[in-house]
């Protein structure tokens, strides 16, 4: 969303005081720390093209005469609920769910909460609350009962975009995912401030467990392609030379292997399936293989019902992010082909295998398959890990 950085208004520095002031609330209380770092990551931009307040996680926008008219306390009311949305990780949460209604339920959560700690409404009658979900409930779960009851947003939301009645979180662009790792990256910042400062407990509790479960997928199966990268690394102990330095004693000596992960293929489905939460999450985990293990070719192969892209990268070669390309079915058939014609010395599988499995490649090969949210998924060959 495009939004002039100029404020409407001729009182810029009486704004900005009242601003500040504003903004010294986010400093008060159980979360402050957690809080004040999610606030210092952002920007403040006044825009007379948005109605109210809204934010994209990086950045909060107030219509300056909206502020205006709001009370000390209602000021910081809608300051805390914009900041909650990227706290919660309500973008990078959302996944390929309705705008609107994820929206809608975020808000709820929200205000639900802010209720209960006793923030002031007065002046936000109008905003998105529901009695019938407990504060603490969460987004997920008020999602599916709102999707499930038919139920849509009410119009005139005190907090919201151009557009009245669509809410106030207003979504990066699509292609910008250094956008969304940031905002993750953020929250990851404040955890960690928020230990430092001891800031557990409260609403910090429940954010650390969502961002523990969010990032979940990234961290564990680190270890095992630890171990699966260590077996094929070109630089090998082994009993096969005598170690020149110690001739009267037999000991192991590091040597060459020629074919010994020379070159790693790293395939990455690209189906309609997989969200673009996932395509950070690959990019994510190629940069991991890359900067552990820098092997001296790596193919980063796309697919969907083919071969939709193919990025070489050498040894000194810099990852960075990748585009995708695709977005059809998702068919093994095109990656088989290609490993049986390229023959690299290992391969790496991320897909979500929503498809039928790979037939029996003609030759021994190491394959390591990273299967995204299909516990019941099984490979007729390779090490297969689930993530969620």
């Amino acid at each position: 969303m495009n939004v002039p950085i100029k404020p409407d208004t001729q009182d810029w520095d009486h704004l900005t005081r009242d601003l500040d002031k504003t903004k010294s609330a986010a400093f008060c209380g159980k979360n402050a720390a957690f809080l004040g770092s999610i606030l210092c990551s952002m920007d403040f931009v006044w825009s007379t093209q948005l109605p109210t307040a809204a934010t994209n996680g990086l950045i909060l926008w107030w219509n300056p005469e909206f502020f205006k008219s709001l009370s000390i306390e209602a000021r910081q009311t809608v300051l805390m609920h914009e900041l909650w949305h990227p706290a919660r990780l309500h973008f990078a949460r959302q996944g390929n769910r309705n705008n609107d209604i994820w929206n809608y339920a975020c808000d709820i959560r929200i205000n639900n909460d802010l209720k209960d700690e006793g923030y002031s409404f007065v002046g936000l009658e109008n905003s998105w609350m529901n009695s019938g979900f407990k504060p603490g409930t969460p987004e997920e779960d008020i999602y599916d009962e709102l999707i499930k009851q038919g139920v849509k947003p009410p119009p005139n939301c005190p907090f919201g975009s151009s557009n009245p009645g669509t809410g106030d979180m207003i979504q990066c662009d699509p292609g910008d995912k250094d956008a969304y790792i940031q905002g993750i990256n953020n929250v990851v910042r404040a955890v960690q401030q928020a230990k430092a400062a001891h800031g557990v407990g409260g609403a910090f509790g429940d954010i650390e467990q969502i961002l523990n479960r969010f990032l979940t997928p990234v961290v564990p199966w680190e270890q095992v392609l630890h171990n699966f990268m260590r077996d094929l690394y070109l630089d090998v102990y082994t009993w096969s030379r005598r170690n020149r330095r110690f001739r009267d004693i037999y000991m192991p000596s590091t040597h060459q292997d020629e074919g010994r992960l020379s070159h790693l293929m790293y395939f990455e489905d690209v189906s309609g399936s997989i969200s673009d939460e996932d395509v950070v999450r690959f990019n994510s985990e190629i940069r991991y293989v890359k900067e552990a293990f820098n092997p001296p070719k790596m193919s980063l192969v796309q697919f969907d019902t083919q071969i939709t892209q193919v990025i070489e990268l050498d040894e000194d070669t810099p990852f960075n992010r990748v585009q995708i390309t695709g977005r059809g079915g998702t068919s093994l058939v095109p990656v088989r082909e290609y490993i049986i014609k390229h023959k690299p010395t290992a391969v790496i599988i991320f897909t979500d295998m929503d498809c039928e499995p790979m037939a029996t490649i003609p030759f021994e090969i190491s394959i390591i398959w990273i299967c995204i949210r299909n516990q019941k998924a099984t490979v007729p060959f390779g090490k297969i890990v689930h993530i969620h």
